[in-house]
């Protein structure tokens, strides 16, 4: 439409638009709900047909329920979340660790004592000093209590910061159950120091790894069988964005990865590009978990988990189908019946001229409901319905209140005009491209 309306005026391009969406919503979108509704029927029950390859898969994984792949899901889940930010633990750790040094590094010099605080105790160095000389003037005097307040306040400076920090020690100690404090030769201070100095490094490395792994799984899924065309422009979409994110993360590591000691090698965008699977992902070695040897992370794992969420959409998709089926089959029936009440109505009270317009309406409404009915028996016809073509009745009495028994030519299941068959094969193909 937007070539013949650019230079319409506003009445003929609202016009041209209503138009166009009329007989699109009659000779498009009518005639086509049968058939998208046997379609979605059958590609449903072809992928309850693979549920045996499913039950050979788990078995060959060793996985004796199907709600071991729901832990999966889980478990996956919370592994890129996990990379989102850094653990809790890890981080308290390392705030802690650092109080810890600051706390070390405090000294405060009261005027007569010298307070030395450490993290194995706190001991007293007592100072002199020195006697002002007889015969100081007042000039040396003021000097001396100047050079006094300083100190005073270096003093109260000192011990102030020194009370701050221990405040935030003890307030670490509670919040991580830290019965001892962590000294210099203990275990959890070495560990918190590697942490502390390859804090950028592991922050980069969860970066890339988070953005390579979502990077495989949207590629796994965009060469998935099924995957719609919109579905795969989406992802394609997101992976172009995702690339450039993910060369800006490749050298923010690569960078990080350099000022260690020893560095670490550095990663090409080459080598990223050649992941195919996570099991090839070897950068997942050096982050916080290893998951290359997870069973979600593998090729067979994420098939078979893929297939169970597949058979479940599967499962709801036919429930639903058994209830719009019957409501497409009672709506067929009750607005033919409904229409040919009111032409008779309108014919009677207002003559032939406006019954004609809706006898109009009518036939164009229900030309495709012989194919609608053709289309949906075939499908009651294949392995494995489960549905119902018997219409119900409609909750909309209003529609209804005449009686709702069609005529027979309609009520039955007639055969489509001429080529129907092959009108549906040829839409099926439409809707498959």
């Amino acid at each position: 439409l937007a070539g013949s309306t650019r230079y319409a005026s506003v009445f003929h391009r609202e016009q041209a638009i209503m138009t166009y969406l009329q007989h699109t919503d009659v000779f498009d979108t009518y005639q086509s709900l049968s058939l998208l509704l046997a379609n979605k029927y059958k590609r449903a029950l072809d992928l309850l047909g693979t549920a045996p390859a499913l039950g050979r898969a788990m078995r060959e994984l060793g996985v004796q329920d199907r709600s071991t792949f729901v832990e999966w899901l889980a478990a996956e889940k919370a592994c890129l979340m996990a990379l989102k930010s850094e653990p809790l633990e890890e981080t308290l750790a390392m705030e802690y660790y650092q109080k810890l040094v600051n706390l070390d590094e405090q000294t405060y010099v009261p005027l007569v004592y010298r307070v030395l605080p450490s993290p194995s105790n706190l001991h007293l160095q007592e100072t002199t000093i020195p006697p002002l000389p007889a015969d100081a003037s007042a000039a040396n005097y003021a000097e001396e209590a100047k050079a006094t307040r300083r100190l005073e306040a270096q003093r109260r400076h000192a011990s102030e910061l020194y009370e701050k920090v221990l405040l935030a020690v003890h307030d670490l100690e509670s919040r991580m159950g830290i019965a001892e404090r962590w000294l210099p030769d203990s275990e959890e201070w070495k560990e918190a120091s590697i942490m502390v100095g390859r804090r950028r490094y592991q922050r980069a490395l969860d970066g890339l790894q988070g953005l390579i792994i979502a990077r495989m799984f949207e590629l796994t899924k965009m060469n998935m069988s099924g995957t719609g065309y919109k579905m795969r422009k989406h992802i394609a979409k997101a992976l172009q964005a995702r690339s450039a994110a993910v060369k800006t993360a490749l050298e923010t590591y690569n960078a990080a990865a350099a000022r260690l000691r020893p560095p670490r090698p550095p990663m090409t965008w080459e080598q990223v590009v050649d992941y195919a699977f996570l099991s090839d992902f070897d950068l997942l070695q050096e982050g916080r978990e290893d998951i290359r040897e997870q069973p979600w992370a593998k090729p067979a794992g994420r098939l078979a988990m893929d297939v169970h969420f597949k058979l479940l959409r599967a499962e709801e998709e036919i429930e639903r189908l058994n209830l719009e089926i019957p409501r497409f089959v009672t709506y067929m029936r009750d607005e033919a019946a409904f229409l040919r009440r009111e032409v008779a109505r309108i014919r009677e009270e207002h003559g032939d001229e406006l019954a004609h317009q809706v006898e109009c309406y009518r036939m164009r409404q229900g030309r495709f409901n012989d194919i609608h009915r053709e289309r949906l028996a075939k499908l009651a016809k294949v392995p494995g319905f489960s549905g119902s073509l018997q219409p119900g009745t409609a909750v909309d009495k209003q529609r209804t209140r005449g009686g709702v028994a069609p005529p027979a030519a309609e009520s039955s299941a007639a055969a489509s005009p001429t080529g129907a068959e092959g009108e549906d094969s040829d839409a099926e193909e439409d809707e498959e491209e």
